[in-house]
């Protein structure tokens, strides 16, 4: 791609962008047309932060090379960061590398996810006169009796279990976390690491696009401070006859004071990968 061309691709991008049709997930075509010598198939990739600040990506549908940015606060105040022609990888530089989501954008775009789901579970039963999370809690306790319980340990103190009732496509497994009495002696920092990862990841996506901020560093020391002390907690899973589960992560994120909310502690586990 030329410079003439990324220039009027991002031109495209951006009115496509501040488009109030346009959403995660939405795809366009710009046709082989003057400046442009090839069809562009475009993708839009969104990342909602925790202080709900939208971040949306008009990326290349076949190779994921972003072209524009555009971040929304939650005011409405917006801004478009293009991507520096030198910077667009060359089509062997992508042919070579394959770009994957990080965990990082993994973790916030399902729990986004799960935050709409019980939005539209409590709005369906505010109609029908459910109080919210009851039917949850309901199903919860149903299944507790049939699956098993996966329980998470910090040196040899239990902090409670999860059923790990959902599974990804990548081998991960994540469900809601049910803490013990002793839990509660370490929900500061589970409570606290969500919005500090979020600040640490918006901080280096801005420096990325040439925007550096006062606090940077502070975000990045508190995110390193928090990360440290969940190292030194060594959390593990066993089964409950007591056999230590394999992982090379075991994560938990506590959202229960952001969103007001006992039901929202969620346990991950990443399995070990298996050499084949």
């Amino acid at each position: 791609m030329t410079r003439d061309e990324l220039e009027q691709v991002q031109s495209i991008c951006h009115g496509w962008l501040r488009h109030a049709g346009t959403a995660n997930g939405s795809r366009m075509t710009i046709p082989a047309t003057g400046a442009i010598t090839c069809p562009v198939e475009l993708q839009v990739r969104s990342l909602l932060s925790f202080d709900n600040v939208l971040i949306s990506s008009a990326v290349d549908a076949n190779t994921d090379t972003c072209y524009a940015k555009l971040i929304r606060q939650p005011d409405g105040a917006e801004e478009i960061f293009d991507t520096p022609f030198e910077k667009i990888p060359t089509d062997s530089a992508v042919a070579s590398e394959a770009i994957t989501e990080r965990p990082t954008q993994t973790r916030y775009r399902e729990a986004m996810e799960r935050l709409a789901e019980t939005q539209q579970r409590d709005a369906e039963n505010a109609v029908t006169g459910i109080e919210p999370n009851a039917l949850w809690l309901e199903k919860a306790s149903s299944a507790a009796e049939q699956q098993p319980k996966y329980l998470l340990y910090t040196n040899g103190k239990l902090l409670g279990y999860s059923l790990l009732e959902r599974r990804g496509s990548d081998g991960q497994r994540s469900g809601r976390f049910h803490a013990s009495d002793d839990y509660f002696e370490y929900i500061d920092i589970f409570a606290a690491l969500p919005d500090v990862e979020n600040d640490w990841m918006e901080v280096n996506v801005r420096e990325a696009y040439g925007i550096v901020e006062a606090g940077s560093d502070e975000s990045r020391a508190r995110f390193n401070e928090l990360s440290e002390q969940v190292a030194a907690l060594d959390l593990y899973l066993c089964d409950e006859s007591g056999r230590k589960i394999d992982a090379s992560e075991v994560r938990l994120e506590d959202l229960s004071r952001k969103y007001d909310d006992e039901s929202e502690r969620w346990l991950y586990l990443t399995p070990v990968a298996r050499s084949s």
